[in-house]
């Protein structure tokens, strides 16, 4: 083993320092102690960092941290730190879409062979008759380019600039003529492609491009050090990942940046946990968009047992009953944000260790760590 491996690890092993922020004025539950505690636990044992945010309607913000930065320089990582945020960036393109079908520049309904070249349309399975609605439930059917194992090799094994590749190339490669998962409509799949195509079709709407009109949305919220496809200027963590799957962390930042910065639509955004938080806050409470575009968003494919709307993730479960948000799992980064209906709580976990790719231990570390926060919060 290398001295620098050697060293990595002894860091990741050290007890890490913490940030907390919120209840200026309040007395925060006792329970919030023992959140502490489980993010500590989980950075002593395994993960690089987390950051840990709740808005409680009786108590207002807390936020807290654990771990590190940076593992190499011994940085903490603070509350206002910058991470990039996976999946969760379709949370942000639905609402780009759906903004964009508020001011009639498109409907739902719309076929997407409206908006795309045909001889894309003609290699998409069913691509006749899939929709926007369809494309940002993940009914389209269209199958996830980023599940291809041919392009998660290469990619793993640093054999695949994605700086080289254009996203129609990647729609070639790995998505045209493949076999669908299901009608248009019939079935839920969730999907990556699906995102990447409603980027595309946003790109052929709006003259400033996509990525500048999701980029003014944002910024519209207020939401200074939030970014999409851009890399923050600063307070940027570093990203860690176990890509050889011998449970020892290795840097893996240049690689999340190159994917955040290159993936569009169903990636792309940085932001600090509690820009995060705002927006779905500031979402819910129908401060982004009016009240047909949020039932649109918040219908979901099986009342019963309810996967997804358009661009949120649902899910009914003991204790909390019910949720909605997104989550992101990518190589270098672990993310959920999640608003609780019935308790009026947002709760987000953002952490610096990546699951994808990872050896067991990393997503039992996170696992664990998660459920311990969810049944502090709605059970004791």
């Amino acid at each position: 083993m290398s001295t620098g491996r050697l060293a990595l690890i002894i860091l990741v092993f050290l007890i890490p320092s913490a940030d907390l922020q919120g209840f200026p004025d309040k007395t925060p539950p006792r329970k919030y102690k023992h959140l502490q505690k489980y993010i500590d636990r989980a950075t002593h044992d395994k993960l690089s960092g987390v950051i840990l945010y709740i808005h409680d309607k009786n108590f207002g913000e807390w936020t807290a941290t654990s771990g590190y930065a940076n593992i190499e320089r011994k940085e903490s990582l603070r509350t206002d730190y910058i991470l990039s945020m996976g999946s969760v960036g379709k949370m942000y393109m639905a609402v780009a879409v759906l903004k964009l079908a508020e001011d009639g520049r498109l409907a739902l309904e719309d076929r997407i062979e409206k908006y795309l070249p045909h001889d894309m349309i003609n290699h998409l399975p069913g691509g006749k008759e899939v929709t926007v609605r369809h494309l940002l439930g993940h009914t389209s059917g269209f199958i996830n380019y980023e599940s291809d194992t041919t392009l998660n090799r290469l990619y793993l094994t640093g054999r695949l600039r994605l700086d080289t590749i254009a996203h129609v190339d990647m729609l070639k490669r790995y998505v045209y003529d493949r076999r669908a998962f299901c009608a248009p409509g019939a079935e839920y799949h969730y999907s990556s492609t699906n995102y990447m195509l409603l980027a595309m079709i946003v790109d052929n709407i709006v003259t400033e491009g996509h990525s500048s009109y999701l980029r003014t949305l944002i910024r519209r919220q207020g939401l200074v050090n939030t970014y999409y496809r851009q890399s923050p200027p600063k307070k940027n963590v570093h990203y860690y990942g176990d890509l050889n799957r011998d449970e020892v962390l290795e840097d893996v930042t240049n690689q999340t940046i190159e994917t955040t910065n290159w993936f569009m639509g169903d990636d792309g955004v940085y932001a600090p946990i509690g820009e995060a938080a705002h927006f779905l806050q500031d979402l819910m409470n129908g401060k982004i968009l009016n009240q047909q575009s949020l039932q649109a968003m918040t219908t979901w494919d099986n009342d019963k047992n309810p996967d997804y709307g358009l661009g949120l993730m649902a899910d009914k479960s003991f204790p909390y009953g019910f949720l909605l948000g997104h989550s992101g799992r990518g190589i270098g980064v672990t993310t959920d944000l999640y608003y609780f209906p019935k308790q009026d709580r947002t709760v987000a976990i953002f952490c610096n260790t990546g699951l994808r790719a990872a050896a067991p231990g990393f997503r039992k570390a996170y696992n664990k760590m998660r459920a311990k926060i969810v049944k502090k919060l709605f059970l004791f």
